[in-house]
């Protein structure tokens, strides 16, 4: 009895996890902003739509220099205007393929700069991933 109570409870939280994962465009982009933000450089480069087809070196080097150009700006831009005070998804469009999206977004930093901008999106294997042109 106990163990069907427990894989019971087993199956809910796996559930109620996989619910609260990154299934629209916005949630995604709010994770990656929100792992920016926290200076988790490795997670923010992980939501990054890489060129398909390089092989593992390829894409350890250009990894790494995303994560390198991250640290970098999250530097500058805290120096300017401070950290990300609040993060806020305004809209997004999917289309109608459900394969690629846009999400406009407005952030507020600290010394109250407000910045609006909008982000393509692109999912692959069933994951919301940045578009990032590259």
């Amino acid at each position: 009895m106990k163990k069907i109570l427990y894989l019971s409870l087993m199956a809910i939280v796996s559930l109620l996890i996989a619910s609260c994962s990154n299934n629209s465009p916005g949630s995604a982009l709010k994770h990656y902003m929100d792992a920016m933000n926290d200076k988790n450089f490795e997670e923010v480069v992980d939501g990054i739509a890489f060129k398909e087809g390089l092989t593992p070196e390829q894409q350890q080097q250009v990894r790494e220099r995303w994560i390198t150009l991250l640290q970098d700006k999250a530097e500058k831009s805290a120096e300017q205007q401070g950290a990300i005070k609040s993060f806020e998804i305004i809209s997004e469009e999917i289309s109608e393929d459900g394969t690629t999206a846009e999400v406009k977004y407005k952030q507020v930093f600290e010394d109250g700069t407000e910045k609006e901008g909008t982000q393509a999106m692109v999912k692959r294997d069933g994951k919301w991933l940045m578009d990032v042109g590259k």
